[in-house]
C-alpha cells in the first residue's frame, strides 16, 4: 500500500480533514483515559499551519488517512535547544482510526526522519503529555528516548490558569 505524504494545502477540504482527523484522535483518547488535546482544534491554528508549510498530509489511493505537523524549530518546548539546527520537530501525528494499527504511524515518522536528513539535520523530536502512559511508551517502541520533562501553563478562555507538564523525546534518524 503506497503511502504519500504531501503538504496540506489551504483550501478548506485539507483543513476541514485535518481537523476531523485531530478531533477523531483527541475522542479517542480521551475515552482511554489519556485527553491530551481539545475536543476541537480553531480552525485558524490549523491554516495557520498550512501557510507556514509545516502542516502535512498522508493519503492511500487518495484519502487522507493521517497528518503530522513538521517544525524546524520548538522553543515552545525545547528552549534553546532548538537553536543547534540539529532536529526536526513532530506535533500531531495522527492516523485515522480506521487506518489504525497497520504500521502507519511508524511509516509517517520514516517520512519525517527522511525530511529531517534531507535539511542536514540528524534528530528526530516530539513531545508527549507526561500523564499518556500508552503514547510515551509507542514512541520508546519506536526508538525514542526520554530526555527531560518540562512544564509551562496557559490560561484558557475563562481566563483560568492551567499547568501542563510533557515530556520531551527524540531518536536520531536512520
Amino acid at each position: 500500500m503506497r503511502l504519500d505524504v504531501r503538504p496540506a494545502s489551504l483550501d478548506g477540504v485539507d483543513i476541514d480533514i485535518v481537523l476531523d482527523l485531530l478531533a477523531e484522535a483527541a475522542a479517542w483518547t480521551a475515552a482511554r483515559g489519556h485527553a491530551n488535546w481539545p475536543p476541537r482544534f480553531s480552525r485558524r491554528s490549523i491554516e495557520r499551519y498550512a501557510a507556514a508549510g509545516d502542516l502535512y498530509v498522508a493519503e492511500i489511493d487518495g484519502v487522507t488517512v493521517a497528518t503530522v505537523r513538521l517544525q524546524w524549530d520548538d522553543p515552545r518546548f525545547w528552549g534553546d535547544d532548538t537553536t543547534d539546527g540539529r532536529a526536526g520537530y513532530v506535533h500531531r501525528l495522527v492516523v485515522r482510526r480506521s487506518h489504525g494499527g497497520v504500521g502507519l504511524g511508524a511509516r509517517m515518522l520514516t517520512w519525517a526522519d527522511e525530511q529531517v536528513l534531507a535539511r542536514g539535520r540528524a534528530l528526530l523530536r516530539l513531545d508527549v503529555v507526561s500523564h499518556n502512559a500508552p503514547l510515551r511508551a509507542y514512541y520508546e517502541a519506536a526508538g525514542f528516548a526520554h530526555v527531560r520533562d518540562v512544564t509551562g501553563e496557559w490560561v484558557d478562555d475563562d481566563g483560568r490558569r492551567n499547568e501542563w507538564r510533557t515530556s520531551l523525546y527524540e531518536r536520531p534518524c536512520e
